[in-house]
């Protein structure tokens, strides 16, 4: 089956109604759940990344998820900043035995995207441009977490980078907002290094599923219909890792600090300033009436993409809802899978 759209919500919008339509009832260990098999999505333009709905616009977990791996880390404690239930994951409720950072960013030979880089750099017309994410040695034992996404491939055709991924499997509520945000990023990032433009994103998935107790949210998303499609700005053009270091290095100080919310400095580009803020502005939220400090925050922000997720993160932490900023949002996107 093949599923094309625009936009992530299109996209998402085609999938639950193809799940909930045509589905196959399994149950597997975590849940009953319907599936549907050898799914082919392909999202045209990948910077439309991000739903604008109410119920999967996850903009501040996804941006977390993407940091933690983008600093090679699997520490727990990183990850719970953004997605609290991530410890049912952990053999050691210290570390995230699955975690792509390591895996992508880590010591030769885990240092898999650099080498991509190179490669395309060096063979614009290359078919080896292959990270490895899941690793045979990932059934030699029981682990609470394995990845399950097989490989992320990338190809330069017509002067842009496409990027095919393959996933064994995948929980179409739950993990593939968070899936489709992080990849494209990687790609863009990617893209940008090689100094190439953006092209399309397809991902192929061997079980695309959508457990039973979903059920109902999907219907309540497909019934919000139609979402304004806007993408988020394009990343700034030349290699963008010293960017990359510093907004790593920015996220560490606000997750780590316990006095005032640092702001981002003034010299960073404001693409990269305005994800430097969200962060910090997600830090403001955990603090419970804290709507003025989300304020002033907010006016450092460039692009007006972002407004409509601020508003809501500064709306659900005046409630009661102190840290679970959306009902999934605190619930693992890992899963279960």
């Amino acid at each position: 089956m093949y599923l094309a759209a625009d936009s992530l919500d299109d996209l998402l919008f085609k999938v639950y109604k193809q799940i909930l339509a045509r589905g196959t009832a399994i149950k597997p260990s975590k849940g009953e759940a319907r599936e549907t098999s050898g799914m082919l999505l392909k999202l045209s333009a990948p910077r439309v990344r991000l739903s604008r709905s109410e119920s999967r616009g996850l903009l501040f977990s996804c941006l977390g998820e993407l940091l933690w791996i983008l600093a090679g880390s699997n520490r727990l404690d990183f990850i719970q900043h953004y997605i609290p239930s991530y410890d049912e994951f952990s053999d050691d409720k210290q570390t995230i035995y699955g975690a792509y950072g390591p895996r992508l960013f880590g010591k030769t030979p885990n240092d898999q995207i650099p080498r991509v880089i190179k490669l395309l750099k060096e063979k614009r017309d290359s078919r080896q441009a292959v990270l490895q994410l899941f690793d045979r040695a990932d059934t030699l034992e029981h682990h609470k977490d394995v990845p399950c996404t097989c490989t992320l491939q990338f190809l330069v055709r017509d002067n842009r980078l496409h990027l095919l991924t393959s996933m064994r499997s995948n929980d179409a509520w739950l993990g593939l907002p968070h899936d489709v945000f992080t990849f494209t990023m990687i790609q863009e990032l990617i893209a940008r290094s090689v100094g190439i433009e953006l092209g399309e994103y397809k991902h192929s998935v061997g079980s695309l599923h959508l457990y039973d107790k979903h059920h109902d949210k999907a219907l309540r998303f497909l019934s919000e219909g139609w979402q304004t499609r806007r993408p988020m700005p394009p990343m700034p053009k030349g290699d963008p890792w010293k960017s990359v270091e510093s907004l790593v290095n920015f996220e560490k100080t606000v997750r780590a600090g316990l006095g005032a919310i640092p702001t981002p400095p003034e010299t960073m580009d404001p693409y990269w300033e305005d994800l430097a803020t969200l962060l910090s502005i997600h830090k403001a939220a955990r603090v419970p009436n804290n709507q003025p400090e989300i304020r002033r925050l907010k006016k450092r922000i460039h692009d007006d993409v972002y407004s409509t997720y601020i508003k809501r993160h500064g709306k659900l932490v005046s409630d009661k809802d102190q840290l679970s900023i959306f009902d999934d949002q605190a619930t693992s996107t890992k899963e279960v899978r």
